[in-house]
């Protein structure tokens, strides 16, 4: 019974990464310092530790007064937007809250979403690149 479990749990562990959801950090981090950089700043507003951890690792500095912020949570999501920040998160539903950008996973693969009604009330502005590789939503 033992050895059966040991075999089955690698199995039930990636067959739920592969269903979608959240990307793991340093993925995510990755995809925050390519937007940042794009967007022409070099900072992000981040509470996140983990995902500070990781893009301090990158060479990307947190600031809270930063233009591009992630949102870690709902609420995080409604303070930033209130602030007129370009908001990266990693639910797609909380574009229809006002994050501009999503990043997660989809079939095993990272999916980047886009809310260009967000976006352009932020006044930050994305190279083409970028917007041709996501998912914009309405």
């Amino acid at each position: 019974m033992r050895s059966r479990i040991r075999w089955a749990l690698p199995w039930v562990l990636l067959s739920t990464c592969l269903l979608g959801g959240d990307l793991a950090a340093p993925t995510t981090a990755k995809f925050i310092r390519v937007i940042v950089q794009a967007s022409g700043g070099g900072k992000v507003g981040c509470a996140d530790k983990e995902i500070a951890g990781e893009l301090t690792g990158l060479g990307v500095a947190t600031d809270p007064e930063a233009k591009v912020c992630w949102a870690g949570s709902d609420k995080d999501v409604i303070r930033f937007v209130g602030l007129r920040r370009l908001v990266i998160c990693g639910n797609p539903d909380w574009l229809s809250q006002g994050a501009s950008v999503a990043v997660t996973a989809e079939g095993g693969r990272p999916a980047i979403y886009l809310n260009l009604k967000n976006l352009g009330a932020t006044g930050v502005t994305l190279p083409d690149s970028i917007v041709k590789i996501s998912k914009v939503v309405k």
